[in-house]
């Protein structure tokens, strides 16, 4: 018996890799939930964390998909039997020729625990799932990802493919928001966002990220036709207009385009505030301007010291890809009388100190400029 279990125990991290590829929620459910307790020949039996994710596994189906596997690697059928840590022991088992669970009692039945309250809505759900996946990607040091998920405004599930086999999970976001979900940002959300969905009993596919669609109303076409002929008057203006619905992008009446925007213009405030009166900065977020070479462009921070005009843009990933197209735009800026440009990527705006620091150095080159 022992040395059964000792080879089931040698043989469970394969099952787990044919099992993930039958069924990912499958697989989320064994993997962080199960352990193997017992086996005989005939009957594996599993200890489960908590009686939550038990039950997932028997309601989902789960538990068909790890019979299919064990009867492939082990060439011949097994039962499969379910206990929970830290209760009186009651078994269930899930047999092949009855997809039902069926409870065998071995020594007390205990009834089950009376649910705490009624079944969660599916979007609270989702909006849960959204919320803790965010805080744990905070928690492992991935700030950039829980800020873009911090701007997510719902979260809807898809048909994963025309038979619906499985559902998507699509985070909606602002328009201005979809090129930051990159390919990069996107791998490293979608395994958090899995794991967090099984945990709460829904299986997802992928995550991807679509625009929020704007709201309309029956004179669309009338109130269309006067944007469009009033044109881009303020640059400003336009971004309050289209981000009503995200107020943790506002500070004083300003309206920026992401969380770090908003991190370097407190970072600028603090450095305005320590300066003297009457020797101190001006801001100016995302203002729009006309260059020399006639294009219209908006520098995320135009910044006035000592008579000396400079510039910060806060770059994303995206801008990597961008690099000669940056060069341009800087010469041109550099052209029409703008004496200092200073880049800041993303990753460099997580510590309040070292962004402190790249700001009071720009304004040191911009002050000293000749």
């Amino acid at each position: 018996m022992a040395n059964k279990v000792a080879v089931m125990q040698e043989l469970w991290p394969q099952v787990l890799e044919v099992v993930i590829k039958r069924r990912r929620f499958a697989w989320i459910l064994l993997s962080q939930n199960a352990r193997v307790l017992a086996y005989d020949g005939t009957t594996l039996t599993l200890t489960w964390i908590n009686q939550g994710s038990l039950d997932n596994f028997v309601n989902s189906g789960s538990a068909s998909v790890l019979e299919e596997t064990l009867k492939e690697l082990l060439g011949q059928p097994a039962a499969v039997e379910s206990v929970v840590e830290k209760k009186p022991p009651a078994l269930v088992r899930h047999t092949p020729e009855c997809p039902a669970p069926q409870v065998h009692v071995s020594v007390a039945v205990t009834a089950p625990d009376p649910p705490s309250q009624l079944t969660e809505p599916a979007t609270t759900t989702l909006h849960r799932v959204l919320g803790q996946t965010a805080f744990l990607m905070h928690e492992q040091g991935n700030s950039r990802a829980a800020a873009l998920l911090a701007d997510v405004e719902d979260v809807e599930l898809v048909p994963g493919n025309r038979f619906g086999d499985w559902e998507d999970a699509v985070l909606i976001v602002p328009p201005y928001l979809v090129p930051r979900f990159t390919e990069d940002v996107i791998a490293a959300i979608q395994p958090v966002f899995d794991h967090v969905a099984g945990r709460h009993g829904v299986e997802i596919g992928s995550v991807t990220a679509a625009p929020a669609l704007p709201e309309i109303g029956d004179r669309w076409r009338q109130i269309l036709q006067e944007e469009l002929a009033r044109g881009a008057t303020s640059n400003q203006a336009s971004r309050t207009r289209a981000r009503e619905a995200v107020p943790t992008l506002s500070r004083e009446g300003f309206v920026f385009d992401s969380r770090e925007e908003v991190l370097v213009y407190e970072a600028l405030k603090r450095v305005q505030a320590a300066l003297p009166q009457d020797s101190t900065i001006s801001i100016f977020p995302l203002p729009m301007g006309r260059v020399g070479v006639g294009n219209a462009w908006t520098p995320d921070f135009l910044v006035t010291i000592a008579g000396r005009v400079g510039i910060i843009e806060v770059d994303g990933p995206h801008h990597q890809k961008r690099f000669g197209a940056d060069t341009t735009r800087d010469r041109h800026w550099r052209n029409s009388g703008i004496v200092h440009i200073e880049r800041i990527l993303v990753e460099e705006t997580s510590a309040d100190s070292d962004l402190d620091a790249l700001v009071r150095q720009f304004l040191t080159r911009l002050r000293e400029y000749r």
